[in-house]
């Protein structure tokens, strides 16, 4: 896979140009940055293991993901901080908690959100903490994602296994409707997130 090798040249490239403490991996338990965290640590990289990992956790998290993210530390073997809040205010935090931060790793593709002209490695926008963002998996799609998680066995949050496709908060997240299941009870169930067609389309749809 193309995708991957050129990944891991971006890890590579990040792991040249910074220390392995001036980066950190910036982590919501969703499935992005669930497989960009599986790249780091079975890649066999140089310090890779060495980033530390942030959980930016929102306002009104999932259970399921606070759940997920104590496995991601049990199944690496990883300190994961938790930092809480929104992105910007979250990161104000971290860099003034570790100044010597420099550089943040993210699980962002060309088909999310303010992403289409992102580079692998770009600068935050004016009046945000001045970090370089790394992308590795910018060129990545859903299928590809699904296709990684389940071929490396990696785990990943089960709402996803019940028709969540896009996790964000309690409160602006609901089941994909393209992947709704109707009975003829009239009972309803949702099909898993890597079943859905045309995804990098309609994997926002439960987004609220």
């Amino acid at each position: 896979m193309n995708k991957l090798k050129d990944s891991l040249s971006i890890i590579t490239q990040a792991l040249s140009s910074y220390r392995a403490s001036e980066v950190f991996i910036s982590f919501n338990g969703g499935k992005d940055c669930t497989v960009l965290l599986d790249l780091i640590h079975n890649a066999n990289l140089k310090d890779a293991k060495q980033i530390k990992c942030i959980y930016v956790r929102p306002l009104n998290p999932f259970s399921e993901i606070e759940v997920f993210v104590e496995q991601c530390r049990q199944h690496y073997g990883i300190t994961i901080s938790t930092v809480d809040g929104g992105i910007k205010a979250a990161l104000e935090l971290i860099c003034q908690d570790d100044p010597q931060l420099k550089a943040c790793i993210m699980g962002s593709r060309r088909s999310d959100p303010y992403c289409e002209r992102l580079a692998p490695f770009q600068e935050t926008d004016p009046g945000w903490p001045p970090l370089m963002r790394i992308n590795p998996l910018l060129e990545w799609t859903c299928e590809d994602i699904w296709c990684y998680i389940r071929e490396h066995n990696v785990p990943y949050c089960t709402l996803y296994d019940r028709g969540y496709t896009s996790i964000g908060d309690r409160t602006n997240t609901v089941p994909n409707p393209h992947l709704k299941v109707e009975a003829d009870s009239g009972e309803v169930t949702y099909l898993p997130a890597y079943t859905l067609q045309d995804a990098d389309k309609y994997e926002r749809e439960g987004r609220l």
